[in-house]
């Protein structure tokens, strides 16, 4: 698609382009994401919260670019990238759709409704500016992509790494991995491994986006995380077993925050393979492929680079999260954003049911932050979390709030190493 003319046609800054973009999106953490991910990148920012919003700052303000969520509350982005398309004033401006998702039924729906473009959440900003350069300076797509607008991600989260995958790209007929994870940075994580390991990977952010997934039939081995909303992960196996009889059995990695006997077996007695403790060492998931995808792919998993990142006495040991990921710092700082991110809005449900005395939502709160603070190296707020989580199973919300101060203390450390880094 070539530049569109007008009066608020995006300018260029080297290779980039920069422009006004509204975003439609009604999760909060989501739109913080994309925000700060355009506003780096020099865009001005537009914010919508809901489809009919989105339609009248499309139509007042002529942005250069709509990043539109497909799931919205009352109408949904599919429904207003239809009118937008149709309406004079805004059917040039170039429409890209955003999926939790990486399905091909989303990407037709997306494509007859209009879509320009279309990528999968969580954003990842190599895919992101990748997308906006295409659709308004005509930028060829990375060496392998897609030429074609609506182009099919190579991962949910993969996708929007881009950068780090092609390091180790995964061919088109290696198996491909479903990964069942809700937090953010655990989800980034582990795509992040398995590209490294040359797998593709789609991500589904509950049980039951897992389920349908899986009816697919496209994958070749499910990862799990146990605490899931709308099913969890014991429940999730237990349908697949039930389902699959007859079919090919799945290879199911279980994983788990709480390395502990009694879980391991009701895992292994709704049918998972393999039981995993997190964060994910990047040797033993190598170690699990290998054993359950032999014909599969597989890159070095090596973390080079990580040995000169020193452990210090300091909020956030950086050393954790490189000796998992590597140690480029682009990469380790785009994990911290998106730590960040996601912790201010499970910090904040925390707080209100420890405000309301709801004991096992702090808990459930707390076991989410827990793992993907110890995952970037946070590993006193990791602890802390954990300690929060064994209170709330008591019931004790006496106990429960005191431990806040605490919480609040170590967290307004990490958030200051955030702030400072890299130093």
């Amino acid at each position: 698609m070539s530049p569109r003319s007008g009066a608020h046609c995006c300018r260029n800054r080297g290779a980039r382009a920069i422009a006004r973009i509204l975003i439609v999106e009604d999760n909060r953490a989501n739109m913080k994401l994309a925000t700060l991910l355009l506003t780096h990148a020099g865009h001005t920012v537009l914010c919508a919260i809901d489809a009919e919003t989105g339609l009248t700052l499309a139509r007042d303000e002529q942005p250069d670019l709509i990043l539109m969520d497909i799931q919205l509350p009352g109408m949904d982005g599919l429904a207003a990238t239809a009118l937008l398309k149709r309406d004079p004033a805004t059917a040039s401006v170039p429409v890209i759709a955003l999926t939790a998702m990486a399905m091909k039924a989303d990407q037709e729906k997306a494509r007859v409704a209009g879509c320009d473009d279309y990528i999968t959440k969580p954003l990842r900003y190599e895919a992101l500016y990748d997308a906006i350069d295409r659709l308004l300076v005509g930028t060829r797509p990375p060496a392998g992509g897609q030429s074609e607008r609506m182009h099919e991600p190579t991962s949910d989260v993969g996708d929007g790494a881009a950068r780090l995958a092609s390091s180790h790209p995964a061919a088109r007929d290696t198996p491909r991995i479903l990964v069942a994870e809700d937090n953010l940075t655990n989800q980034k994580l582990i795509v992040t491994q398995l590209a490294s390991l040359g797998y593709a990977a789609d991500v589904a952010d509950d049980g039951r986006q897992a389920l349908e997934c899986w009816r697919s039939g496209t994958y070749a081995l499910l990862i799990s995380d146990v605490l899931m909303p709308e099913m969890d992960g014991y429940d999730l196996t237990a349908a697949i077993r039930a389902q699959e009889r007859g079919l090919a059995r799945i290879p199911i990695v279980a994983l788990t925050a709480n390395a502990l006997a009694h879980e391991e077996a009701r895992w292994r007695a709704v049918g998972a393979d393999e039981y995993l403790s997190k964060p994910l060492q990047l040797a033993s998931l190598k170690a699990i492929l290998d054993k359950w995808l032999p014909a599969g792919r597989s890159g070095s998993g090596s973390s080079a680079g990580a040995d000169h990142l020193t452990t210090v006495d300091r909020a956030v040991d950086v050393a954790v999260l490189a000796r998992l990921v590597g140690s480029d710092p682009a990469v380790i700082l785009d994990f911290l954003t998106d730590f960040r991110v996601s912790t201010a809005e499970i910090a904040g449900e925390l707080r209100d049911a420890c405000d309301d005395r709801r004991a096992l939502t702090a808990g459930e709160q707390a076991h989410k932050l827990k793992s993907s603070a110890r995952a970037v190296g946070a590993l006193a707020l990791g602890e802390l979390c954990s300690e929060i989580e064994t209170v709330a199973k008591s019931g004790n919300t006496d106990s429960l709030t005191a431990l806040l101060p605490a919480f609040e203390h170590e967290l307004r450390a990490v958030n200051a190493f955030l702030d400072s880094w890299p130093a």
